[in-house]
């Protein structure tokens, strides 16, 4: 029987390993032989292996574009997972496989006990074991009945002579030829994702002088992304500082002043020009006028008392000394000049001027309705 091939598979220039059995004649084999070599030509070659060392020796890995297996009669052989994994591993990314098995046919039925443990995988298993051990483009390209000869020659190779007559098998078990590829790459290999690659950087050219330009006003994007965006333009913080915020400070300028309300000194220094030495002085004329020597005067008559009480609710405004300490604290000094001198917070808001030292208090009547009911 001639090899099972297509042109699809075997092609000129190939390289094509053949299979062959020990049950298969000489003949057979040359035929076979002889056939594959007529296909690819002076260019190509075929290499001859027997299928029961298949799993056992090493085989030159990825070698061949095709390989022709069990189409030399009888092919009375199932290819198990360590085979084809063998037969993968000796094909050329993108090589061709054509294989040929006997199977149990759809009708089969009532099939010896022995036969069944021989024949005991269909054509759609052995489509689903090729495309686990590897292969792409499984496909089923010729499935036929078992003529008695072949039968006959199936049976010698099992062992199996125990009076079944091979024209009873008939329709029982069919020869299944199925072509199927390795894959484009090899096991194993690893390739770049595409979104993965990094852009190529191209080389720098060689650039003129720039023009005279006036500088713009640097305009700040802020994302969120930021930070994770390699191609994001940050700006220099180098380039935000002026030549005066280089300069280092002196000792004397980060000292307290000398005088004022900042300084560190809470009495007055020569020449005062920050109102230190005003305040000092009003203290002074205060606490004087304070320190009155009752010891030689006697009690004060009843009548200056009712007086004082009745002069204190009179329509103008009076004004009374407040010592300093119990003073609201100004934070600008010029509450006693006035709404326009004063700062916004200023306690005396709102009230006319008056002397340093001296409390504003309204009338009595300020307080009074203008019209009794």
């Amino acid at each position: 029987m001639a090899p099972v091939s297509t042109s699809a598979l075997v092609s000129q220039g190939h390289k094509v390993l053949l299979v062959g059995t020990a049950s298969a004649s000489p003949s057979d084999l040359t035929l076979a032989r002889d056939s594959i070599l007529s296909t690819v030509g002076t260019q190509g070659s075929v290499n001859f292996e027997q299928f029961d060392r298949l799993a056992t020796i090493p085989l030159p890995a990825s070698t061949y574009n095709t390989i022709v297996t069990g189409g030399i009669a009888p092919s009375a052989y199932q290819h198990s997972s360590a085979v084809l994994a063998a037969l993968a591993k000796t094909l050329l990314p993108g090589g061709g496989l054509s294989l040929t098995e006997p199977a149990p046919s759809a009708t089969a039925s009532g099939l010896p006990a022995s036969l069944a443990q021989v024949l005991d995988r269909s054509a759609a298993d052995l489509v689903s074991t090729l495309k686990i051990s590897g292969f792409v483009e499984v496909t089923i390209v010729n499935q036929r009945q078992a003529s008695v000869q072949e039968i006959e020659g199936l049976l010698k190779v099992w062992g199996v002579q125990d009076g079944i007559s091979p024209a009873a098998l008939v329709g029982q078990i069919e020869l299944v030829e199925i072509s199927a590829k390795k894959p484009a790459y090899e096991l194993g290999a690893a390739a770049a994702l595409p979104w993965a690659r990094k852009k190529a950087t191209p080389a720098p050219a060689a650039k003129a002088a720039p023009a005279p330009s006036v500088k713009k006003a640097a305009v700040w994007t802020i994302s969120a992304n930021d930070d994770d965006d390699e191609d994001a333009e940050l700006e220099d913080e180098d380039d935000l500082l002026d030549a005066a915020d280089l300069v280092k400070p002196t000792k004397e300028q980060l000292s307290a002043p000398d005088c004022g309300p900042n300084s560190l000194k809470k009495k007055k220094c020569k020449n005062c020009t920050c109102g230190m030495e005003e305040e000092e002085e009003e203290e002074e004329d205060t606490s004087a006028a304070m320190e009155v020597d009752t010891s030689s005067a006697g009690p004060v008559p009843q009548e200056a008392i009712v007086a004082s009480n009745a002069n204190r609710w009179k329509e103008s405004a009076i004004t009374e000394v407040v010592p300093k300490a119990l003073q609201p604290k100004s934070s600008c000094g010029n509450c006693y000049l006035g709404d326009a001198f004063r700062c916004g917070s200023c306690p005396y808001t709102g009230m006319p001027a008056f002397q340093p030292g001296e409390k504003v208090q309204l009338g009595g009547s300020m307080l009074k309705d203008d019209i009794d009911f």
